[in-house]
């Protein structure tokens, strides 16, 4: 279709009638433009794994995996604390979303952390142990700096 419509175009450019000179530079952009689609079909066709722009690229893998003694739940509490004050900022200023914490966090970890709203809600309505990783992160530093 496309080889048919090149083939029109070049025969409007080359018919003895006279073209306006502001067709006649549309006629050779528009030929220049078919060129390249059907040059790009050929490149489709001929290497449809590089042209498939379908396939979401996975980003690789972090080397870092939670130890077996936390949980999810527990980098949520420093998610929620985080994005609460405003930690995180965005390219164009403005604060960062629990969202987008939650994702750099499960990337980081290799976890899923599943419905991260409702996780904060929760973390932020617990009756007992309200803090309970970070007490430990916050006594981790306590310790070091003593001794």
């Amino acid at each position: 279709m496309m080889a048919k419509l090149k083939i029109k175009l070049i025969a409007i450019q080359e018919e003895p009638v006279k073209v306006a000179p502001e067709m006649e530079s549309l006629l050779r952009a528009a030929i220049a433009l078919t060129n390249f689609e059907i040059k790009m079909v050929w490149l489709k066709v001929s290497h449809p794994a590089v042209m498939d722009c379908s396939k979401k690229v996975a980003l690789p893998k972090s080397p870092i995996y939670l130890a077996e003694q936390f949980t999810p739940t527990d980098l949520m509490e420093i998610v929620t604390s985080m994005q609460g004050l405003g930690v995180g900022r965005c390219l164009d200023g403005s604060q960062a979303s629990l969202d987008m914490f939650v994702e750099s966090f499960s990337w980081m970890f290799n976890v899923r952390i599943n419905n991260p709203n409702q996780c904060k809600h929760a973390i932020l309505n617990r009756k007992l142990r309200l803090t309970r990783f970070l007490d430990l992160l916050r006594g981790y530093l306590i310790e070091r700096s003593q001794q």
